[in-house]
């Protein structure tokens, strides 16, 4: 039982080290409406795979550090602990999708992904950067667009990693 609580730490640390790099570090940064309001990367999908496989509470915490992470290794201002709130939910939404089920069905990952995506980066993020930032309310489009698009990528590539995985992370379910 403890060998299995350790794997699952340190398989969750490398997700929130692997989600700060991709989220920080390779992701494309864009100014929409003249303000920065727009990132297109794939540092979330690593929480995604972690509320997959170890459920919604370590999802969720995985989601939250590697928020918390980015922001000291790549910081674009001042740190604001709400995007880690949110940051936390991206882990937590599709943790409870498979939480009875944890096999990754293609429907199932796909409302998973959407719901965490739309809820999340278009839903809290865009409020976040509205009320704190003073960006205007036209930026959602921008993002709705831009969900449209990486939705079907990380449910993709998620599929695709629960998979080629499945034989390693059997053994921690």
């Amino acid at each position: 039982m403890q060998q299995t609580k350790t794997r699952t730490l340190v398989y969750c640390a490398l997700l929130v080290a692997l989600s700060a790099l991709l989220g920080g570090g390779v992701s494309i940064k864009s100014f929409v409406l003249g303000a920065y309001s727009l990132k297109i990367g794939f540092g979330v999908l690593p929480v995604l795979l972690a509320g997959v496989w170890f459920g919604p509470l370590w999802g969720g915490a995985v989601g939250a550090l590697a928020d918390l992470t980015q922001a000291l290794l790549f910081p674009m201002g001042a740190y604001m602990p709400w995007f880690s709130i949110s940051g936390a939910l991206f882990g937590v939404i599709p943790g409870l999708f498979f939480l009875k089920k944890p096999e990754a069905k293609p429907l199932r990952a796909f409302i998973a992904v959407a719901t965490a995506l739309l809820v999340t980066s278009v839903g809290v993020n865009t409020f976040l950067i509205v009320t704190l930032y003073g960006n205007p309310w036209e930026i959602i489009v921008a993002r709705l667009i831009t969900q449209a698009v990486m939705i079907p990528i990380h449910t993709a590539l998620l599929l695709a990693l629960d998979r080629s995985t499945r034989f390693v992370l059997v053994k921690l379910r």
